[in-house]
């Protein structure tokens, strides 16, 4: 737990953490009341309309999921020093997994409970609290693998907004097997949310562990 809380701190100081937090909260604010509108109006949003704005505000938490995990890679090389302090690397990366998730945890929650008002969708924030925070913490594990925040970022981006949905445009059975299908229906999304999850967080971990740092 001293470790947990140890990069916790850590997170905490990061501004560009702060900064990527606050605007992907704003920016879904202001989503969610460009829906609030087009409902007002009668306009058709489609199904599960109360997850709207999540689609478009969830690149933020990709990105904050890359930025916490290549920031001691690009910021002097800081990885070094972690590994001195603690050089038990599978207890350190799930230290570090813990933090990130208790750091996102209430972003996503404030997050979700926004960008579910339209369309009387507050049945679906605890569902989009736990998409956003896997999301944060699969963003988190690729960048430990990559450890560079800009090719982590355009994978994961080119992953959720070109291949996901040309695959699901090609065969709607795929939808079940992408990650970020639990955005646009929970009920049956979750389970690939958190296999590839759990999955990127696994690489990342043997990874971290076999590789110099």
């Amino acid at each position: 737990m001293n470790a947990t809380r140890a990069e916790l701190r850590k997170l905490l100081t990061l501004p560009s953490l702060r900064r990527t937090a606050l605007l992907t909260w704003a920016a879904t604010v202001l989503l969610t009341y460009a829906y609030a509108s087009a409902e007002s109006r009668g306009d058709r949003l489609g199904d599960n309309a109360a997850l709207g704005p999540l689609g478009y505000t969830q690149p933020g938490f990709l990105v904050l999921g890359v930025l916490a995990a290549t920031s001691e890679y690009q910021e002097g090389d800081q990885i070094r020093t972690t590994l001195l302090a603690m050089p038990r690397r599978l207890p350190l990366e799930a230290a570090k997994a813990l933090a990130l998730a208790a750091l996102t945890l209430p972003v996503a929650a404030a997050t979700a409970a926004t960008s579910t008002l339209p369309a009387d969708g507050a049945g679906w924030t605890a569902g989009a609290t736990g998409y956003l925070t896997l999301t944060t913490l699969l963003a988190a594990a690729v960048g430990s693998v990559v450890r560079s925040a800009v090719s982590a970022a355009i994978l994961l981006l080119g992953l959720y907004f070109v291949a996901g949905p040309l695959l699901r445009a090609g065969s709607a059975a795929s939808a079940a097997y992408l990650p970020d299908t639990a955005a646009l229906d929970p009920s049956h999304g979750a389970a690939a949310t958190i296999a590839w999850t759990f999955a990127a967080l696994t690489v990342a971990a043997l990874t971290f562990r076999r590789r110099d740092a």
